[in-house]
């Protein structure tokens, strides 16, 4: 192979990369910008009076809204909650339900589900997770 030919293909390579790593970190920013707007407008909120309807039941919860997370955790243990965080290991980054469930001192079961795949982090409504939060909520309550 001619050295000319070489540099041109490892040229073209590298300005590839190039344009892909600036996608991908505009279609990040795009996404944590919307993540951080379905924090303050959607999930906070539905967080909120949700804790608001547990505590009214007699149940021991509380709203939780670190960076970058909405979060429903129980005052019995701090590894049992339910929370929407950004996913970007994936692309188009997405949100995720995840719950916590403390099986004992040791032990801690996780388990996350996607939040409404397909519709974009700025569409998203307290209507898409209601199916991961009601249950979620639900196996929390009786423990």
């Amino acid at each position: 192979m001619e050295l000319a030919e070489l540099r041109r293909q490892l040229l073209r390579e590298i300005e590839s990369a190039r344009a892909e790593a600036t996608d991908r970190r505009q279609g990040s920013d795009a996404a944590h910008a919307a993540y951080a707007r379905f924090i303050v407008e959607v999930a906070g909120p539905l967080v909120r009076s949700t804790v608001g309807v547990l505590r009214a039941e007699g149940l021991q919860f509380q709203a939780q809204t670190p960076a970058g997370s909405a979060r429903i955790a129980s005052d019995k243990s701090a590894d049992d909650f339910v929370e929407f965080v950004l996913d970007t290991s994936v692309r188009p980054p997405r949100v995720l339900g995840r719950m916590s469930v403390s099986l004992n001192r040791q032990n801690v079961h996780v388990e996350e589900k996607p939040i409404a795949e397909g519709i974009a982090i700025g569409k998203l409504t307290e209507e898409d997770l209601l199916p991961f939060l009601v249950p979620a909520v639900g196996r929390l309550a009786v423990r």
